[in-house]
């Protein structure tokens, strides 16, 4: 009996492949467990479509991260921390500061988990940044950290 299996079962596959299994394994046990449904055709028109529909969402995704790429790219951002004497700051600046910085300035939503340092920032000056938008898509940005006497 040919499946379509609906979550990973050892020994047989994984979630939304299509296996042939023994009519008894298929009837007694995959089925009344819900693991597995018998491939009908309006299952393989199921499948169809859901996959149509998750190209369609990748490439809308991938099509949103070009656009906040090309937004983000090589913009210059300031970021306001105070600073003692030779442009040492008091702390450094956070991704939570550069976060709510890229958004105030470029008006771009960026989660501050997705933005990578080369270590902390403690002094004033230029330093570049990079923004992971989504898998295999980056953009740099530079940050410009300016003191101000605290």
């Amino acid at each position: 009996m040919k499946v379509l299996l609906l979550e990973d079962i050892k020994g047989t596959g994984k979630k939304g492949d299509v296996k042939e299994v023994s009519d008894g394994y298929a009837r007694n046990f995959l089925i009344p467990r819900k693991m597995v449904k018998q491939l009908t055709a309006g299952v393989i028109n199921e499948i169809t479509g859901q996959k149509n529909a998750d190209e369609h969402k990748k490439q809308m995704e991938m099509e949103q991260a070009d656009r906040l790429k090309q937004a983000l790219d090589n913009q210059s951002i300031v970021v306001k921390a105070k600073s003692g004497s030779k442009g040492r700051l008091f702390g450094s600046v956070t991704t939570k500061e550069i976060a709510d910085a890229i958004k105030q300035e470029t008006g771009c939503e960026v989660d501050k988990r997705r933005i990578i340092l080369n270590g902390d920032i403690k002094l004033c000056g230029t330093y570049e940044v990079v923004v992971k938008i989504h898998a295999g898509v980056n953009a740099a940005v530079n940050i410009i950290v300016e003191g101000y006497p605290g």
